[in-house]
């Protein structure tokens, strides 16, 4: 795994069409990442677990992780916007990045938002002092660096791929192959 990409948290229980990461097809992340890996995307809504299957695939073909930075959260409703979650426990980044210490960048959808996961990934890292090199501008390919097991690894702030972000689709396809390849 070269490349680790970071969301806030899933959505709601009620909007997920399969038990993975960004579960909600509605989100153009795995159609991003499978548009760069040339592979299609078939079976989130007809069977579960082969849509598991083909976004695992999709994730070694192109050396990504892919984690949330909530574990535990408090959410608005059924909203799955960075505005209405506040993370009140965070998953343990540090240990993915100390099992795979060939992790060269981690990447941060979302910035805009208070809680938004480049904001959020600032104050875990803030939480247990790893050494950030400078705090980042938040906005659309900022690039910082953390230090951490006596190397630096790259950070970079995209654009959420959520459809409320407005973001035209063939501008966040370019924004992640520049970042990933």
């Amino acid at each position: 795994m070269h490349y680790l990409i970071l969301g806030s948290f899933p959505p709601h229980k009620d909007k997920r069409d399969y038990p993975f990461f960004y579960p909600n097809t509605r989100n153009r992340f795995w159609k991003i990442l499978a548009d760069l890996s040339g592979e299609k995307l078939q079976w989130a809504k007809i069977d579960e677990a082969k849509a598991v299957q083909e976004r695992y695939e999709i994730m070694k073909r192109l050396k990504v992780g892919v984690q949330n930075l909530g574990y535990e959260i408090h959410r608005k409703r059924k909203s799955a916007l960075d505005t209405n979650i506040r993370i009140m426990e965070f998953h343990n980044i540090i240990s993915i990045l100390r099992t795979h210490p060939e992790i060269k960048r981690i990447l941060l959808p979302g910035f805009s938002a208070t809680h938004s996961t480049a904001k959020s990934f600032i104050k875990y890292l803030q939480q247990k002092e790893i050494t950030v090199d400078s705090i980042p501008d938040f906005k659309p390919e900022a690039t910082f660096k953390i230090y951490f097991d006596k190397r630096w690894i790259d950070c970079v702030i995209l654009n959420s791929t959520s459809t409320a972000s407005k973001i035209k689709y063939e501008f966040l396809l370019d924004q992640f192959r520049r970042n990933l390849m």
